[in-house]
């Protein structure tokens, strides 16, 4: 069975929240609007909090004066994987290790911090900041960036970094509207400031996509994200969505048209166990 949370509020959206909408009705149905929490969690998304706690660690040591070491982030990423881990973490391919995706998630920040730190003169303004935009129609936008700085020119940006191998694409709304909705609620604040950029780097491959967002733009990232939400808050029925990310998702032991290959079981079997985790 299921555990019920709290819904959230029905007027305040974020961007995984609209997203969850446009993968997969049932599935949001489920958690945003039954208030249902899911039964595992991927690995893969284990790793990224992981690897996030770490690359704030690692700004906060070189903001503070200290000089990170890559040993030192990769044992710190260990430490955090043994004080984090629980029985809902799901290794959803079968032929997968916890091992794998550890040494993986060592080698994402150890490689950060030797080669992309030393290089990045930017200032920190906030890290894990929290954004919160009042919209029309009483919508409230809210979303957590994970680096918010300015260059040594003086223009502000928004970086989120990324644990998956893909490299994605800014025309596809899972990559682009996330980074300009941060981008948009940046100029807000930064009222002297045209432009603002928006990026997502790549801890695999050590790569970062950006984007110069101006503040003309605002009204239409705010426009396109108002659709989504319209989209979602006006739905009267919610169809599942079947495909590829059933797998990973925590909800695929009661949803009725789940389609879980053999080889990407691992979170539909932590999903049926007994106790806590199911």
């Amino acid at each position: 069975m299921t555990a019920v949370r709290r819904p959230s509020p029905a007027n305040q959206f974020s961007f995984s929240k609209v997203k969850a909408f446009q993968q997969c009705p049932l599935r949001y149905r489920y958690r945003y609007v039954e208030g249902r929490t899911e039964a595992f969690r991927s690995i893969e998304s284990f790793v990224g909090t992981v690897a996030h706690e770490v690359l704030e660690w690692a700004y906060r040591e070189r903001d503070g004066g200290r000089t990170p070491e890559p040993a030192a982030a990769a044992e710190r990423f260990s430490a955090l994987w043994d004080e984090l881990w629980d029985g809902t973490v799901a290794i959803v391919r079968v032929d997968g290790t916890a091992s794998d995706h550890l040494r993986r998630g060592r080698e994402m920040v150890e490689r950060f911090v030797r080669e992309v730190l030393p290089r990045d003169a930017s200032e920190t303004l906030g890290l894990e900041r929290r954004f919160t935009v009042r919209l029309d129609g009483g919508v409230v936008f809210t979303g957590i960036a994970d680096r918010v700085g300015r260059t040594a020119k003086g223009t502000p940006f928004v970086v989120d970094y990324k644990t998956s191998a893909s490299g994605g694409s800014y025309d596809e709304p899972e990559n682009g509207l996330q980074a300009r909705l941060y981008a948009a609620c940046l100029l807000r604040e930064e009222a002297d400031r045209p432009v603002a950029r928006a990026g997502f780097h790549y801890l695999v491959s050590g790569r970062t996509r950006w984007e110069t967002v101006r503040r003309i733009d605002g009204d239409g990232i705010w426009s396109r994200f108002l659709a989504l939400v319209r989209e979602a808050s006006g739905a009267d029925e919610y169809p599942p969505r079947p495909g590829v990310l059933c797998a990973w998702c925590g909800f695929n032991a009661i949803c009725p048209a789940a389609r879980v290959p053999d080889e990407l079981s691992g979170g539909l079997e932590l999903a049926r166990r007994p106790g806590p985790a199911g």
